[in-house]
């Protein structure tokens, strides 16, 4: 109890354990133990450091450790405490950094100012100190475990009730009677519609060829989410997301949950229950294989942590200005390089979806889930042939401008890709393709979706859609089909189930 009285080193030693705790709790089950020792080792290293060189200068303990205490509060909570000031200030230049990052300094160095000057560091405020951070811990404490049960239920899915891949019964039909199935994603690709009424840009030759292949493609289709990873996830899913996660992308945690659902998910469930093996050719962090495409979601938990504190914003910050040319001519290079991986991880996601194809009859079914990052931002270059430059550029002209290039080389991996598929794998295979959500980057930077009015938001919905069924019977789909009912569709037609078909709604998913 003496200690609690006479000396802040309990409330100085539990304020990192509380900062890395809280964040921890916040991303609870996506940030790796592993990142937590490494900010912790920082963190004390600091602090020591801090210390040792306070009492070198001659600083009694108990205020050597205040002067730390009320540093560490600014520096690790710097974010938390900025946004607070935006809010309270309603946006004005009262809540920017360039006014609060001085203000707090000033406000720091007159705190430090009276504590050294000070004859002795009152008990009661030491008192104070250190029970309110032992409550702050042991509240983080109680969230923690909360979130290890609520965990151990959900599997941090963010549709995590398995209504029918649970109750599954198998169709009993022989693995060679078991159509393969090839889902292809093309990110942010928007329906023939929408082409025609915003860029007059007429992409009929490419529903033309699907529909002479058989396909079935309809007109008016439309995406359930306007955000890919809600999108995809509730499409596996063959359910709607609870609209408090599912209607807002700013939440880390809900896109990680979301992320996450795209490789556990009803649809993945009920395959492996038919004996399907799943191939997941996409670039997000998931549960099936590694695939090299990347992780499109892993910058969201690799700097949860540093970007709460004044340092991590700092180098953040100067970063992205060496990163875009603020300050150096490295912007093109940058660039770029982002370009040129692009279309590497394009050719990449195409020859890893040919090279899963078997004409073999009597094997394993298969289900493939690729997804190509085009037509999405960042656009890619082509030549006067429509193929892409090799040694990529960047352009000065916005993605409205160069979206239907990006259509334009999508029809053509499309077409390169199906055919092959028709060619290689055997006939009893289930074909679908599909873009995720319309085309949305119709303003930049920040704030972009406040900035977008709502007469253009509705065209972040629309989406293409062409599906093909071995046997041609195209009874069961519909026109205004949306992808939440496309599995819904399938597992009646081919497993002999009785899902009910939901209703066809389109959500704008806030995203900014």
């Amino acid at each position: 109890m003496n200690v609690i009285k006479k000396s802040p080193i309990i409330a100085l030693a539990l304020v990192p354990l509380f900062f890395l705790f809280h964040n921890y709790n916040e991303l609870f089950g996506f940030i790796p133990v592993s990142q937590l020792i490494y900010y912790a080792v920082i963190i004390y290293a600091s602090l020591i450091i801090g210390y040792l060189i306070f009492r070198w200068m001659k600083v009694p303990p108990s205020k050597a450790l205040l002067i730390l205490f009320i540093t560490s509060i600014f520096l690790l909570f710097f974010d938390p405490i900025a946004s607070l000031f935006k809010r309270v200030s309603f946006g004005s230049f009262f809540g920017s950094n360039l006014f609060l990052v001085p203000v707090c300094i000033i406000i720091i160095v007159f705190l430090i100012r009276r504590i050294l000057r000070g004859e002795s560091v009152s008990s009661n405020v030491i008192t104070f100190l250190n029970i309110v951070m032992i409550f702050l811990f042991a509240s983080e404490l109680a969230i923690g475990f909360s979130n290890f049960n609520q965990y151990r239920k959900n599997k941090n899915l963010i549709y995590p009730y398995n209504i029918y891949s649970e109750k599954y019964t198998p169709s009993q039909l022989p693995d060679s009677a078991k159509p393969d199935i090839y889902f292809i994603v093309f990110d942010e690709y928007t329906n023939n519609k929408t082409l025609k009424k915003l860029w007059k840009f007429d992409n009929t030759p490419i529903t033309r060829w699907l529909a002479a292949n058989r396909f079935y493609v309809p007109e008016n289709t439309h995406a359930n989410y306007s955000v890919t990873i809600y999108s995809v996830s509730s499409t596996f899913n063959m359910n709607y997301i609870d609209a408090k996660k599912g209607s807002d992308a700013t939440v880390t945690r809900n896109i990680l949950q979301a992320n996450q659902s795209v490789s556990d998910n009803e649809t993945f469930n009920i395959l492996q229950q038919e004996n399907y093996s799943i191939n997941f050719i996409a670039p997000f962090k998931n549960r099936i294989r590694e695939n090299g495409l990347g992780k499109w979601f892993d910058y969201l938990i690799d700097h949860q942590i540093d970007m709460q504190t004044l340092p991590g914003k700092i180098i953040a910050h100067i970063k992205w200005h060496s990163q875009t040319g603020k300050w150096s001519d490295l912007d093109d290079d940058w660039y770029e390089n982002i370009l040129n991986t692009k279309l590497e991880l394009l050719k990449n996601t195409l020859d890893q979806i040919k090279k899963s194809t078997d004409s073999n009859t009597d094997r394993q079914p298969h289900f493939v889930y690729g997804h190509f990052m085009i037509p999405h931002e960042p656009h890619l270059s082509f030549d006067s042939a429509g193929a892409p430059i090799p040694d990529q550029r960047p352009t000065n002209l916005p993605p409205f401008a160069t979206y239907p290039a990006q259509i334009s080389y999508a029809n053509e991996l499309m077409k390169d890709l199906v055919s092959y598929i028709l060619q290689h794998n055997k006939r009893n295979t289930i074909i679908i393709v599909e873009g995720d959500h319309g085309f949305r980057e119709f303003n930049l930077g920040p704030g972009w979706f406040m900035r977008t009015s709502d007469s253009l938001k509705r065209f972040f919905l629309p989406n293409f859609c062409a599906i093909y069924f071995p046997e041609k019977n195209y009874s069961r789909l519909y026109d205004h089909m949306s992808p939440v009912n496309t599995f819904r569709i399938i597992f009646d037609q081919y497993f002999r189930q009785q899902f009910p078909l939901l209703k066809d709604s389109g959500i704008v998913v806030k995203d900014d």
